[in-house]
């Protein structure tokens, strides 16, 4: 079985002015979710936020034309993607075969 993995951008932080450009974006709020293809999915994700920084020597793309697949490939840039996957197909593992248990006494 094969899982499936996508990109959910929570939000964008952006300097409203800098450098006379507009909505300038800085940090990146994301969460990047597993999964799997069973009868009943089971999914796993992580969350997490990345700092950017303007360069003025690279394209500036206003927000008005920024894409989801733009920032994607922000973050798909920044992070060691294939390390996430793993990582979550094995949350997924463990929801499907679980190696620990929980026990909540009723003692006082």
């Amino acid at each position: 079985m094969a899982n499936t993995y996508t990109w959910k951008i929570n939000q964008l932080d952006a300097k409203i002015q800098q450098d006379g450009l507009n909505n300038v974006i800085y940090t990146i709020h994301w969460t990047y979710i597993a999964t799997d293809d069973s009868e009943e999915p089971i999914s796993a994700s992580s969350i997490g936020c990345l700092s950017v920084k303007y360069n003025p020597e690279n394209t500036f793309i206003p927000y008005e034309d920024l894409t989801k697949n733009d920032v994607v490939g922000w973050l798909d840039n920044a992070y060691n993607v294939e390390e996430m996957k793993i990582n979550l197909d094995n949350q997924i593992e463990l929801i499907k075969n679980p190696v620990n248990e929980y026990l909540h006494p009723d003692w006082d």
